[in-house]
């Protein structure tokens, strides 16, 4: 009769010594602590922003891109941590991230543009792809230093095609001084860059626009190759509504997981809708 697994493995360390053991035991790699979104839906689909790892919110202009790092950066702020936010199009609003809860006192704002005053007087022609050398010195930098609960690099103004430029030594080396600490790294592209470096990617797109006294949320539809906005329920506006007296409440948005630390494969058909509110 032939010995089972379990002595084979029982005589191989015996032999191998006390010290060798360990080497056959298979670890498996702990779940990271996570921060929530301050977004309920999109905290149920991803299961919030892993400690320790890099995430990218990725998604066009008015995906909602903007509004999740505020909420973000609003619930860290009220777990009183320091939080960096490295701005490379300078579009950072300090009254619109006062009004979503952020407290400014514990926030680092990096501003990386070349219509930045401070910088003109180095570098009046600085171009986007120097800008984009800038933004990740000045990232390396808070990251090596340490101390900040969270690390947020808008990259949605840069255009993805200097994005796509970022060496991938870049993202690995921001992955790997961010894996033994409790900070989150968040960034925030048009689309996804960091490749296998990122522990959760999630792509934003909005599906509709909410007005105070629309009746339906709005949609975008196009007609005669003019686009318009009109009830979701209907093609095309009725003459008698007055488009132009609507005034913004928020947008919806749908919201999908291209890669998680929870799932070995990417996972494209899972998603969420959720609404972000104007903060009139």
């Amino acid at each position: 009769m032939l010995p089972s697994i379990s002595s084979r493995r029982a005589h191989v360390e015996s032999s191998l010594g006390q010290h060798l053991s360990s080497t056959l035991l298979l670890r498996e790699k702990a779940a990271p602590m996570t921060v929530s979104t301050g977004v309920a839906s999109l905290d149920a689909l991803t299961g919030g922003l892993p400690r320790g790892a890099l995430s990218e919110i990725t998604g066009p202009a008015s995906s909602g891109r903007t509004g999740v790092m505020l909420s973000a950066l609003a619930g860290a702020t009220r777990r009183d941590e320091t939080c960096a936010l490295v701005d490379a199009g300078d579009s950072f609003d300090p009254a619109s991230a006062t009004s979503a809860g952020v407290n400014l006192d514990l926030l680092l704002w990096v501003r990386c543009s070349e219509n930045n005053p401070f910088s003109q007087r180095r570098s009046s022609r600085r171009t986007a792809l120097g800008r984009l050398e800038q933004v990740l010195k000045v990232t390396d930098l808070l990251l090596q230093s340490g101390g900040f609960g969270m690390v947020v690099l808008d990259l949605g103004d840069i255009p993805p095609e200097n994005a796509r430029r970022v060496p991938l030594t870049s993202w690995f080396r921001f992955r790997r001084t961010v894996e033994p600490t409790p900070t989150v790294l968040l960034v925030l592209e048009q689309e996804p860059c960091a490749k296998t470096c990122a522990s959760l990617v999630v792509r934003l797109q909005r599906t509709a626009i909410c007005a105070s006294n629309a009746i339906s949320p709005l949609k975008e539809t196009e007609i005669y190759g003019w686009k318009v906005l009109s009830p979701a329920d209907a093609a095309i506006p009725s003459a008698n509504k007055v488009s132009h007296a609507d005034l913004l409440r928020g947008v919806q948005l749908r919201a999908a997981v291209l890669r998680s630390w929870t799932q070995r494969k990417p996972m494209h058909s899972v998603g969420a809708n959720f609404e972000l509110r104007a903060a009139w």
